[in-house]
């Protein structure tokens, strides 16, 4: 699935005798000392418009527009910062069973929604079994383990998941195989609670103006035109120093946002990736590496890239920082690894030492002993959009270039994964095919299982995500032991060690890690950068 504040370790697992005890960052239910800045003002932004349905509730939180209003809105178990760390907010403790299959969480007394409903452990359960009824939700990838799921999701059997348990302040949690990761997912919006008035799940009255419990509310709205946040007096921790957030709604937010900056008219202006090369010289750009990869996935089932010599002779051959700079205006930084940067303890130079650097010399010497000549013809797959065919263009003349191969670039329809499955799966399918990917959540796993699992491997008729159609035993193995080991620091370990098998092997050939941009001004707010997903932090932000 694609999907991108603090520098604490993600989770830390402890054994406790029998149970193990999930730590995030320390939390005594206070954000740190508030940034300088005064109180009041606004800060005016453009975001895309959010579709003819318009709903702006947690359940329909997936991405983009909806994803930002649903963090402003409503305040989860705990939040994602930047880096892929997180913090405890509503949750003041996460503890699974010595397996983790089982977790008991427990919330913060005393804090309410804007409208003064008290939030418990069942505004939680409500909010979950709402977004699993969902089907374009972000449940399908982050809730399909918790027990009762299908038959809230697609049997429609049930209204509440089974395996979520409510009493008081407590939320016991039942998955249907063990994850010592599952805390990781929590700081999405998917996991909001949800007041009494939320109603079923299709209950659009709620969905076009929800009530929630995060830093800001809801005060006005034109639907795909504009919406303003408010300062949300009760929320749980303090108050923000902003008094509203504006919201310009456009379907080109790059111009819209270029042209509002210029006049002054608006404080943050989102640059979408065929503005990033022209954006790198602007005043007041704020960038930030996102946790998701462009990479070239080889199709080791026949032809060229069979060969793992043939594979790092094409990633050698690549200069990531010159496609970086031509393409996305350094925005999006060399990949030095499948997982991320945005994934903690992974993402640094080291470990790929064809991704650290291009050099052609080995990547000839490469070509040479998979006994591939200048006379060697590849094939190259891409999805039918500008940003694709630019990538194609700049990787097929490197690989004429350094290496004299034949690239062929084979167009598939855009966004329609059922035909780029059926199309690089096929008998004579043979080459490269270029994906963008991220995780799921904050998490290594989500990252390398669907992509190399060996269980996964895709088919004309299934819809798994192995197109490279790789195997390796040792790897599935790293995969199944770190999802089960409760401490944080051996598993990362485990999925280093999963992840260099897959880089040694050059199992997918990374290219570049996504990043985002804006501008805003830089003397007119502090406490403003962007979060995990490259929104701005308006909760922090105050004017100078």
């Amino acid at each position: 699935m694609l999907a991108g504040a603090g520098s604490a370790a993600l989770v830390a697992l402890v054994v406790l005798g029998s149970v193990i005890a999930v730590q995030l960052r320390e939390s005594d239910g206070k954000d740190p000392a508030p940034a300088p800045g005064r109180v009041g003002g606004e800060l005016r932004t453009v975001f895309q418009t959010v579709g003819e349905s318009g709903e702006l509730d947690p359940s329909h939180s997936l991405l983009g527009t909806r994803k930002f209003i649903s963090k402003q809105l409503f305040t989860g178990l705990v939040e994602t910062a930047p880096d892929g760390s997180a913090r405890y907010r509503l949750a003041t403790s996460i503890t699974p069973d010595a397996t983790c299959t089982r977790w008991t969480i427990a919330l913060k007394t005393g804090t309410r929604f804007s409208d003064g409903e008290p939030v418990d452990a069942e505004s939680f359960a409500r909010g979950w079994a709402r977004a699993a009824a969902v089907p374009g939700s972000a449940a399908p990838y982050l809730m399909n383990d918790i027990k009762g799921f299908p038959e809230v999701s697609g049997a429609k059997k049930a209204e509440s998941l089974s395996g979520v348990q409510a009493s008081g302040g407590t939320l016991r949690v039942e998955l249907t195989s063990p994850n010592c990761e599952f805390a990781a997912r929590l700081g999405d919006p998917v996991f909001s609670p949800v007041p009494r008035k939320a109603g079923r799940a299709d209950n659009a009255a709620y969905n076009l103006n929800p009530v929630g419990n995060g830093p800001f509310k809801i005060q006005a709205s034109q639907k795909d035109r504009a919406l303003t946040l408010v300062r949300n007096e009760a929320w749980a921790f303090g108050k923000t120093k902003l008094d509203r957030v504006l919201l310009k709604l456009s379907d080109d937010t790059t111009a819209i946002g270029r042209a509002g900056a210029a006049a002054g008219e608006v404080d943050w202006a989102p640059i979408e990736q065929d503005g990033l090369v022209s954006a790198r010289s602007r005043r007041g750009l704020i960038t930030h590496s996102t946790p998701f990869s462009r990479m070239l996935v080889p199709l080791t089932a026949r032809g060229p890239m069979k060969s793992r010599e043939a594979r790092q002779a094409v990633s050698y051959a690549l200069d990531r920082t010159a496609i970086s700079n031509a393409l996305y205006g350094g925005v999006y930084q060399p990949a030095h690894g499948i997982v991320p940067a945005g994934i903690p303890g992974f993402g640094a130079a080291g470990r790929c030492a064809s991704c650290d650097a291009s050099d052609q010399v080995k990547a000839r010497d490469l070509a040479a002993r998979a006994r591939l000549g200048p006379e060697t013809k590849l094939n190259l797959y891409i999805q039918n959009t500008d940003a694709h065919r630019r990538m194609g263009a700049v990787v097929r003349d490197r690989v004429r270039q350094v290496l004299g191969w034949t690239v062929e670039l084979k167009t598939v329809k855009a966004f329609d994964y059922r035909a780029i499955r059926k199309t690089v799966t096929a008998k004579d399918a043979s080459g490269l095919l270029f994906y963008p990917w991220g995780p799921d959540y904050p998490a290594p796993y989500t990252m390398l299982r669907p992509l190399l699992a060996g269980d996964l491997v895709a088919t004309p008729s299934n819809a798994y995500t192995n197109f490279a159609g790789w195997r390796n035993g040792r790897f599935d193995e790293l995969l199944a032991r770190g999802v089960r080991e409760p401490d944080a620091t051996k598993r990362t370990r485990v999925f280093q060690e999963a992840e260099k098998i897959a880089l040694d092997d050059m199992a997918l050939i990374p290219v570049v890690n996504d990043g985002r941009a804006a501008e805003a001004p830089a003397n007119r707010f502090v406490g403003l950068g962007m979060d995990y997903d490259g929104d701005p932090t308006v909760a922090s932000a105050a004017l100078r």
